[in-house]
């Protein structure tokens, strides 16, 4: 996209300049081709059309049929063209090679993962959630790629980091009203809560988040960001409650 968008610029600015061109003199294309009083609209397509053939294949025009100041510029135009094209190949193969790098490299994830789970003989419909999450974890490193495998960031001050993961966490921890206390009356405190006591937690379809009474080794509050999560309460004589847990919403009843 980024390729597409520079080279519509190029021909653009090129179609501009060979309208200018044309109107400097009565020998140039503009006077030749009878369209002096033509409307600006009609001179720029026709230019327009010039810079594209200018910035896609050769020069067509005669040499020796044009003023030297067209041919100049027509020689310009297609050097440019040339540069442009050879650019947007270039990042075409190299995007094209980066991508076919990282398709291989999951492949290969997942293929050991799948040896590994007939090794050791694990059930079928295991296997495939399995599978499963460790395909949604893929593909969500792909977008958004974890913190510990960003190298750069442990060159950055402490300070700064802190000031990063107010940003990144504070809209999805404020929703709760003890925390958006918090951030209120003792914004430093709420800063040190975002640095040092969140963490990201990926999920799959039909992943077990926690069971009942289940006590974690780490207390906290799960936060939903994405997704939708179904909580299931286990009331008296046996009876279930279910309750579908949104964007925005937080449950910790398991702790």
């Amino acid at each position: 996209v980024q390729g597409l968008c520079l080279l519509l610029f190029c021909v653009h600015i090129m179609a501009c300049l060979w309208v200018a061109l044309g109107k400097y003199s009565e020998e140039n294309w503009v006077h030749r081709n009878g369209i002096m009083n033509s409307s600006a609209w009609v001179q720029y397509s026709l230019a327009w059309s010039w810079a594209l053939t200018m910035a896609t294949s050769t020069w067509a025009n005669p040499w020796m049929e044009v003023p030297f100041n067209e041919r100049a510029f027509g020689d310009l135009a297609l050097l440019l063209g040339f540069l442009i094209v050879s650019c947007s190949v270039s990042l075409m193969a190299s995007m094209m090679t980066k991508i076919a790098v990282i398709a291989n490299q999951q492949s290969s994830e997942l293929n050991m993962l799948n040896k590994y789970l007939h090794a050791n003989k694990i059930s079928k419909r295991l296997a495939t959630r399995l599978q499963r999450n460790a395909q949604h974890a893929l593909k969500r490193k792909a977008y958004r790629m974890p913190e510990v495998e960003v190298r750069a960031l442990n060159l950055v001050s402490e300070s700064l980091k802190k000031e990063m993961h107010l940003e990144m966490y504070q809209p999805v921890l404020t929703a709760h009203p003890l925390l958006k206390w918090l951030n209120d009356y003792d914004p430093a405190a709420f800063r040190e809560i975002c640095h040092s006591a969140v963490h990201d937690l990926h999920a799959s379809a039909e992943d077990v988040i926690f069971h009942p009474v289940e006590a974690p080794s780490l207390p906290g509050i799960l936060f939903l960001e994405s997704g939708s999560l179904l909580y299931t309460r286990t009331l008296a004589e046996q009876h279930e409650e279910e309750e579908r847990v949104l964007p925005g919403e937080w449950c910790c009843e398991q702790f």
